[in-house]
């Protein structure tokens, strides 16, 4: 990620952070679809000149008071944003390597209006099955962390680690 990236990302949450804090406004579903928008750009990873892949899996951690607020909704909501992310992801030419998942989880250590997107890529399993089972994109390829605030990568799953990315996309 270049230097200017990671300056807007830091003045972002600076920017974010202190209006959260001093105005304790609630998070609002349209900030959370600004976040995985941007979470899907500062992940973009160039396959080739035609495929561009992005995270497909995505955990919106919130504070206690508005996950408490959001959670009866959890489900909608979360469809409601794979839907917007897989709109972007259509005008932005991106690809996934499997199915988009939204889910909320709450977070102790953030302030009302304050939350933290993470996100990794995920290989579907009909994508990947083949004769001799899984194929090398295997589960748990994780995206690379974005780091600041508002990008959080997966820790990579099992303690093996995220698989070496495969020299080619699987067809698709």
């Amino acid at each position: 990620m270049g230097v200017l990236k990671k300056f807007e990302q830091r003045l972002e949450g600076l920017v974010n952070g202190t209006f959260a804090k001093v105005f304790k406004s609630e998070v609002q579903p349209v900030e959370i679809a600004g976040a995985l928008q941007r979470e899907c750009d500062n992940n973009a990873t160039i396959w080739n000149r035609d495929r561009t892949v992005v995270p497909n899996d995505f955990i919106v951690e919130l504070s206690t008071p508005d996950f408490e607020r959001l959670s009866p909704y959890s489900g909608q909501l979360g469809d409601e944003l794979a839907g917007m992310v897989r709109d972007y992801a259509k005008q932005q030419r991106y690809t996934f390597m499997g199915p988009i998942k939204v889910h909320l989880e709450k977070a102790e250590d953030l302030d009302t209006g304050l939350y933290r997107v993470r996100s990794r890529t995920l290989a579907s399993s009909s994508s990947q099955a083949g004769p001799t089972g899984p194929g090398p994109a295997g589960p748990g390829m994780g995206g690379a962390p974005a780091g600041g605030p508002g990008g959080y990568g997966y820790p990579p799953a099992g303690p093996a680690g995220a698989p070496p990315i495969p020299s080619a996309p699987p067809p698709g």
